[in-house]
């Protein structure tokens, strides 16, 4: 037989004052909680890439007084001896703008360049040079560190040329390893040009069409050293949405399709490679040429016959509009200059992984 309840053992049930006063209390600690967890989200890190390749977006760096210094298209990146980040854009009130690593401006100069585009960097002998593309101008400048130009190459001498109605408007210089250098034609006539060390024209190849060995809208591209005894040409065919490789001399050796993407422009680090896409992503390449990672994309995904899939740039969580250049430091660290977005400063990434 069950026992009855002892009424004084009870629990008292609150008035409907009390219980308002303890829901609304309630409320109040939700809701703080609600604000932090909100704050708490609003202050994550964005990560972006996927496996062994995974970078934190740095938040503002090299964000400067637009007014004071201000940027249009951002093209490309590299870093000199000293540790410097280098920037080269289109405003002519200071086509290039020098960073520290941590994002402060050390220096500003170049008003000359209206089509600033291309800019790569050599050290000969322990003095350092650029070299920059003028898209408007149609000309490649090769510049001591302030700026003064030491060699200027225009339009080649060469029977793809002859026709008056054939563009040429270089966008970017491939340094080679034995002190000459590749100029691709990528917004012109689609060929690539191997100058001497002092600018003699040596030879000629590439051209539009739809060969394996032509390109259309070379428009980026590196001397790749990976393999540090078979030296090869790593290009970036544009808009064939693919890297081609050559020897130095010239020969097509393979083909690497990104599907739909807009390959422009090629970085080395280690036995890996980044390439920065129009549509908003970067795509990590590996030793054997292959995609492991996309930052601000899709997963890449490769099938049975190992061919790569179409990637899409992850709208949510990619901090990217038009990714154009980058610059890998010894940290691994990724400085991405970005086209047509906004006048947007560059952004740096640090590997997590």
């Amino acid at each position: 037989m069950k026992s009855r309840p002892d009424h004084h053992n009870s629990p008292v049930l609150p008035s409907r004052r009390q219980f308002l006063a303890n829901a609304t209390a309630a409320g109040a600690a939700w809701g703080s909680i609600g604000i932090l967890t909100s704050k708490s989200r609003a202050e994550a890190p964005m990560i972006i890439g996927q496996g062994d390749f995974r970078y934190e977006v740095v938040k503002g760096w090299g964000e400067l007084d637009p007014a004071q210094y201000p940027v249009a298209n951002c093209h490309e990146m590299v870093e000199d001896a000293k540790g410097r980040i280098i920037l080269f854009q289109t405003d002519v009130k200071n086509n290039v703008l020098i960073y520290d690593k941590g994002g402060k401006l050390l220096e500003a100069w170049g008003t000359t360049y209206p089509g600033a585009h291309g800019m790569d960097i050599v050290n000969e002998n322990g003095e350092e040079f650029l070299f920059l593309t003028d898209t408007k101008v149609g000309k490649v400048f090769k510049t001591t560190m302030k700026g003064e130009v030491v060699m200027e190459l225009a339009r080649p001498d060469l029977p793809q040329y002859a026709d008056p109605a054939k563009k040429y408007a270089p966008t970017n210089v491939m340094p080679s390893i034995d002190g000459s250098f590749y100029v691709g034609d990528g917004y012109g006539s689609s060929w690539i040009m191997h100058y001497s060390y002092d600018g003699k024209l040596e030879n000629v190849f590439g051209g539009p069409g739809k060969g394996e060995a032509n390109l259309n809208t070379p428009h980026g591209g590196i001397v790749d050293v990976r393999d540090g005894n078979n030296p090869t040409l790593m290009i970036c065919s544009r808009a064939d949405n693919a890297v081609k490789r050559f020897t130095l001399s010239g020969v097509h050796l393979e083909t690497i399709t990104i599907p739909g993407m807009r390959v422009c422009q090629l970085a080395a680090r280690g036995d890996y490679l980044i390439a920065p896409h129009l549509e908003g992503l970067l795509s990590v390449i590996d030793k054997d040429n292959r995609v492991v990672s996309n930052p601000g994309g899709s997963a890449p995904v490769y099938d049975d016959k190992m061919k790569l899939g179409a990637l899409s740039k992850d709208e949510g969580h990619s901090p990217f509009q038009h990714p154009h250049g980058l610059w890998i430091d010894g940290e691994e660290s990724v400085y991405v200059a970005q086209w047509n977005s906004g006048k947007t400063y560059p952004i740096k990434l640090q590997r997590v992984s």
